[in-house]
């Protein structure tokens, strides 16, 4: 009639075997310690019945010993085992002076006995309470004695069965609930057992307990023989679920010691840390790979329930923070982009900026200089605060971008027009098309500024050779910036528009926002800006929608040269 009654009480195996196992263990320990209690009682008394009631506890002690020795541990068996033999032995060897402890051992035995029965409860406890009533008979007692003496051991039986039951159901509620929350719990739970894990560690170190990390850094075999040792008891829903575990029955279970990498194994090393030293509750954040080889992060906060038995129960709630390590990730590189940015500011500003002061200190200070000297001066202060103004001028832009706020007045341009007015106002040689394509809708400011960026990356980082080719096409005329340099590097093509982000190919390096700037007034006067590497050149093609998309296209000029 004896059951596993706790495994209704716990929900894991390795729970429900827990309480037989503490019975079995204790109950052992138990029957040995009566056993020699009797053995050396009658060994200073001299009284020979005494070495005959020390085999009563004896055998039960051997019963119990043989379910631990073959690794099937019952506590109700083991406890109505002992009470009948204990029960038995009295009856026939038992006297006057054992009858009260076997009287009490075997009240205890059988309402802890109770515990373990799931079915006919009623009944057993009845049967039980009849039966203890009773077995004084078997003592060779007077009847008063005997009556009296059996009824105290069934109702003693049947007070201690009904205060043993109100904990044993309290306690099952108590589980239930925790079970639901458990299993319910939308947070990502698992349980595990890192009790093995613990005792491997320890009987592998033996130094001071403070070096224990640097002795697990130095042998990660160590660490992989002990998280091979670690037991997965049980996981919710949302645990599976975002492990993506789709057979719950083999990530049950002792962990594969495949689990840890380069990347996460010093989070394995930090919670054995944690475990040899005795540390209740604590956290980290352990990268991951998915099926699909993507890298989660999880963090993980794990606490140990089972103080009295360190590293039996690890609760570990487990949640997602992939996009929040990528944000932090995205926000550090912004940093180091914004820094750089600065730094190429700074440097880029303090050029023309260190001419210009010097340029005006000389104008200032020298009374030398003749009227053509100072007129080039002149020149040369101006076009070293022109360089300041555009690039305080692509700022400008690029700090309203972020917010919205730039404004276009479009109107018809003549693109050649244009083109051939930034190239004087730059200084650049570049080969001009001898016929314009149809006016186009822009603002000749915005597209100045456009064709600025594309011809001064031409002169700084492409090759001498450098032209300008035009043509219209299905409403839209387009404008090529073409130079015969090495090109912009494959691995950074694909980045080389967005902000802060310079090719630097052989030449000081820039402040990294023209190309963008170019592309977003391209995209907003209703055109667009693209790179390709075409045989020996590279080109950047300006497209702009027509001023009257009615005009008949022209030829492509890309052909000249």
């Amino acid at each position: 009639m004896a059951s596993r009654a706790f495994q209704t009480l716990l929900a894991s195996s390795h729970e429900a075997s827990l309480p037989h196992r503490i019975v079995v263990r204790v109950g052992t320990a138990a029957a040995w310690i009566v056993t020699a209690i009797y053995l050396l009682a009658g060994a200073l008394t001299g009284n020979d019945s005494l070495f005959v009631e020390a085999v009563g506890p004896a055998l039960a002690g051997t019963l119990m010993a043989v379910q631990i020795a073959v690794g099937r541990e019952d506590g109700g068996l083991a406890l109505l085992g002992s009470g009948l033999i204990v029960a038995a032995w009295s009856s026939f060897f038992g006297d006057e002076g054992t009858m009260i402890p076997a009287a009490v051992a075997l009240v205890l035995t059988a309402s802890l006995g109770m515990l373990f029965v799931t079915q006919f409860r009623a009944l057993v406890a009845a049967t039980m309470a009849v039966v203890l009533f009773g077995l004084p008979s078997l003592w060779g007692l007077s009847i008063d004695e005997m009556v009296v003496l059996g009824a105290i051991m069934a109702l003693s039986f049947v007070m201690t069965h009904f205060i043993l039951g109100a904990i044993q159901s309290r306690s099952m509620a108590l589980n239930a609930r925790y079970q639901m929350l458990f299993d319910e719990s939308p947070t990502a739970v698992l349980e595990e057992d890192w009790s093995e894990a613990v005792a491997y560690v320890g009987s592998e170190y033996t130094g001071k307990p403070e070096r224990i990390r640097q002795f697990l850094m130095a042998y990660p075999m160590v660490v992989r023989v002990a998280v091979s040792k670690a037991r997965v008891l049980r996981a919710n829903e949302a645990a599976l679920s975002l492990l993506g575990i789709s057979s719950p029955a083999r990530f049950l279970g002792y962990r594969n010691p495949n689990v840890i990498t380069e990347e996460n194994i010093d989070c394995f090393i930090s919670a054995l840390v944690s475990l040899y030293e005795g540390m209740p509750v604590w956290e980290q954040e352990v990268p991951m790979r998915t099926k699909t080889g993507e890298r989660q992060w999880l963090l993980t906060r794990s606490v140990d329930t089972t103080p009295m038995a360190p590293a039996t129960s690890i609760v570990v709630a487990l949640a997602d923070i992939t996009h929040m390590k990528a944000r932090s990730e995205a926000m550090a590189e912004m940093v180091r982009v914004k820094d750089e940015f600065i730094a190429n500011v700074s440097h880029e500003l303090r050029t023309p900026l260190t001419a210009v002061v010097g340029l005006t200190s000389e104008l200032a200070e020298s009374e030398r200089l003749d009227d053509a000297e100072r007129a080039e001066l002149l020149q040369l202060v101006m076009a070293q605060a022109a360089e300041m103004s555009n690039i305080v001028e692509d700022l400008l832009v690029a700090a309203r971008a972020e917010v919205g706020t730039i404004a276009v007045e479009i109107q018809s341009v003549d693109l050649i027009a244009q083109a051939r007015t930034t190239l004087e106002g730059l200084g650049i040689l570049a080969e001009l098309p001898e016929t314009s394509p149809p006016a186009v809708l822009a603002d000749p400011r915005r597209l100045r500024q456009i064709l600025r960026n594309l011809l001064t990356n031409a002169q700084r980082y492409g090759g001498p050779r450098r032209r300008i080719t035009a043509g219209a096409f299905l409403g839209r005329a387009w404008l090529e910036v073409r130079d015969n340099g090495d090109g912009i590097p494959d691995e950074i093509v694909g980045q080389i528009f967005e902000p802060y982000v310079t090719g630097r190919i052989g030449a000081e390096g820039s402040v990294g926002l023209g190309l963008a700037v170019a592309r977003q007034l391209a995209e907003l006067m209703g055109g667009s800006l693209e790179y390709e590497r075409s045989g020996a050149e590279s080109t950047f093609r300006l497209e702009l929608p027509l001023a009257d998309s009615r005009q008949p296209a022209l030829a492509s000029h890309s052909d000249l040269v």
